[in-house]
């Protein structure tokens, strides 16, 4: 009850940005500014601090984070092969392996905080703060080699490029840089830098459901309905598979299938579109992900608790 309880004001977002939209209270005209808002500054700045912020002891965490990063890079792996070998485009196999590898991450330590406390909140930051740049630049890479925009001559070029100047990217190493250190940040400039954060969230939410075409939810496509089984109950099991292999304790096998089984971050609906994605496709994958989590997290917990947790 309680991950169901956690999953509606997502979905309320969403539903508040698409009626803001289509209602004329926000026009559209508008919403490219919103959408590089949150890209820009809001994002790195939840990013950035959360990072910062978290304990990196990898020490025991090590199999752990290994398991999580296996299961979520087969994941989108899985659904990137699937895509190129049934001829689909290139901006929409990009957004189906978006819709496959990400993770919701505020989600995911909002539901963990109220099940699990501090001790499975605190391994899964710390995992966080890895998986988090690893799967932007990943993202990054699937966008750039699969756009149909202009390409330089050299690709790796241009996915160095990319890289190098994506906010998200900079926000997580600085973030790292920052918390390796040492360097204790004054109050002064963590306060605003946690307002930005605060608005993250619901920004994202909110131009992903203005960015929702309802025609494009009800259509029978095999690729958006793959895109979400792939993110709900395929990443959990291949998780689930590789802890037991590996003799994970339960309390992290249990914070690792939540984290495996949350739906997919509204960071690559802004992503997709400003690197050339097809955005209302991830926008479609997302919305049904998010909606049917609200289903599926809490038999993922109630399995977690047959695992002694």
């Amino acid at each position: 009850m309680q991950a169901a309880l956690a999953v509606i004001p997502v979905i309320a977002l969403v539903l508040l940005g698409h009626l803001a939209r289509r209602g004329g209270l926000i026009h559209a005209t508008s919403w490219p500014g919103i959408e590089q808002l949150g890209y820009r500054v809001l994002f790195p700045a939840i990013l950035l601090t959360s990072i910062y912020r978290s304990e990196l002891s990898i020490g025991r965490l090590g199999p752990y984070l290994g398991a999580l990063a296996l299961a979520f890079a087969a994941t989108g792996a899985l659904a990137l092969i699937w895509a190129l070998r049934r001829g689909q485009t290139g901006p929409r196999a990009g957004s189906l392996f978006q819709g496959a590898l990400r993770f919701n991450s505020l989600l995911i330590l909002a539901v963990a905080a109220q099940a699990y406390g501090a001790p499975a909140l605190g391994d899964l930051a710390v995992a966080l703060a890895f998986l988090i740049p690893g799967s932007n630049i990943l993202s990054i890479v699937a966008l750039t080699m699969l756009s149909d925009g202009p390409r330089p001559s050299g690709a790796a070029a241009r996915i160095g490029a990319e890289i190098g100047r994506n906010p998200m990217v900079l926000s997580c190493v600085a973030g790292l840089m920052l918390n390796l250190s040492g360097v204790a940040l004054p109050a002064w400039l963590l306060l605003p830098l946690d307002w930005l954060g605060q608005g993250a969230l619901a920004v994202g939410l909110l131009a992903v459901g203005a960015g929702i075409d309802p025609s494009r939810l009800w259509q029978r496509d095999p690729a958006l309905w793959l895109g979400v089984w792939m993110r709900l109950a395929l990443c959990p099991v291949i998780f689930l598979a590789v802890a037991l292999i590996i003799g994970l304790p339960a309390g992290q096998v249990a914070s690792g299938v939540l984290a495996t089984a949350a739906p997919g971050a509204p960071v690559g609906y802004i992503l997709a579109r400003q690197m050339g994605g097809d955005a209302d496709f991830y926008a479609a994958i997302f919305t049904w992900q998010t909606v049917l989590a609200a289903l599926t997290l809490p038999l993922w917990l109630i399995f977690a608790g047959f695992l002694g947790v």
